[in-house]
């Protein structure tokens, strides 16, 4: 008798593992449930901010213009997500982010890759957090060289980041004191207009992140906490570099490229809320971040805090169109880490957001809010 209970108890269980919650793709992939073995979601969505978005002045009230070394303005991009249920304890994710800003005097175009491996470590919809899952992945920040070739703004930098009292550029003559020298270029043999280069514009983060969560009826409530390490490649130079005179000239006179490598740390920690209501859903994701490991030059603000949340209208049994918003406490500090250096830390402590538009497709019959029976289904969960 003994035997056969034990048998039964461990049918019962995998029976219950069997029928375990699976979840669709929605605006929101953090979450602790998987997707179903096979399940294929792309979503797509358009970003911008400006000043006929920015309904609450954000913009104008935190940042002033965009003229400041560091600070931002207005902002158009592109998200793409793909999500794949590999298998029955695999889902692997996909984040790309083309995100153009205007930054200084000109437009800084920062792709952001995140790939994520989410692995289901436990299920059992009998408990009250039926879930608990890791995350491990990889996400890189990324842009091209930012030139700064106006005569007042690359000035201005110049003396903000190594300030040598006297030196200056005008076009293509470099002015020292009472001194002017113009340099040729040794292949075209035509005078070269110097320019500041922010250079290697880029960030490496590796990521653990380990969530729970429950689901009830059509609400599906998730916690997490995880930790990044980030290493940040960012360099200031005068350039053009291959005009070797103008390099030695400016070590005489005192000026040095300057190096922003930095490496650091964060713990964030957040929750994700969603719910299914008559013809719509309804995600909502908050997340708080801090920062350690950073130099005392750049210690001002070392935190962040970050909320997304969307409505969706459910099409048809595959198909959400939404509209929603993302927004910052500490601009994109943190979140864009190369952004962030000891020159622009006294405009990070500004909000920042936009807001966003798009679609959410899944590909095949997994739900959003699976009952423990497959014929026990009704609103968005009946494909």
């Amino acid at each position: 008798m003994k035997i056969r209970h034990i048998t039964a108890t461990v049918l019962l269980t995998l029976n219950t593992l069997s029928y375990a919650t699976e979840h669709a793709l929605t605006t929101s992939d953090i979450r602790s449930f998987p997707l179903k073995k096979g399940h294929i979601g792309i979503r797509a969505n358009y970003n911008r901010i400006n000043d006929d978005i920015d309904i609450f002045d954000i913009k104008q009230k935190e940042l002033g213009s965009t003229a400041n070394f560091g600070t931002i303005g207005d902002a158009t991009g592109l998200d793409l997500s793909l999500a794949y249920g590999a298998g029955e304890f695999y889902s692997l994710f996909y984040n790309y982010e083309r995100l153009n800003l205007h930054y200084i005097d000109s437009v800084l175009h920062n792709n952001k890759n995140d790939l994520y491996l989410k692995v289901n470590i436990y299920q059992n919809p009998m408990n009250f957090f039926e879930t608990f899952s890791a995350d491990i992945g990889y996400v890189r920040n990324s842009s091209d060289d930012l030139d700064i070739k106006s005569t007042q703004q690359l000035n201005t930098m110049i003396q903000k980041v190594n300030p040598i009292p006297g030196l200056s550029i005008d076009g293509t003559e470099i002015k020292y004191k009472n001194s002017s020298i113009i340099f040729l270029d040794p292949k075209t043999n035509k005078a070269v207009s110097p320019f500041v280069r922010i250079g290697d514009l880029s960030d490496n983060s590796l990521y653990l992140r380990l969530l729970t969560g429950f689901s009830y009826e059509t609400n599906i409530f998730d916690i997490y906490a995880g930790l990044k390490y980030t290493s940040i490649d960012t360099k200031i130079t005068i350039e053009p570099k291959n005009v070797n005179t103008l390099q030695d000239i400016l070590r005489k006179k005192g000026y040095e490229p300057v190096d922003l490598s930095r490496n650091e740390k964060s713990f964030f920690l957040g929750f994700n809320y969603t719910v299914e209501f008559s013809s719509f859903i309804f995600d909502a994701n908050y997340e708080y971040l801090n920062i350690w490991g950073r130099s005392d030059d750049i210690k001002k603000t070392q935190d962040n805090h970050i909320l997304n949340s969307a409505l969706s209208y459910i099409v048809n049994k595959r198909l959400l169109v939404f509209l929603g918003g993302k927004l910052m406490l500490h601009q994109f500090n943190g979140v864009i880490p190369y952004l962030y250096n000891k020159y622009t830390k006294n405009k990070y402590d500004k909000k920042y957001g936009y807001a966003k538009i798009g679609i959410v497709y899944n590909f095949d019959t997994s739900r959003l809010f699976n009952s423990t029976s497959d014929y026990d289904m009704s609103g968005y969960t009946s494909y």
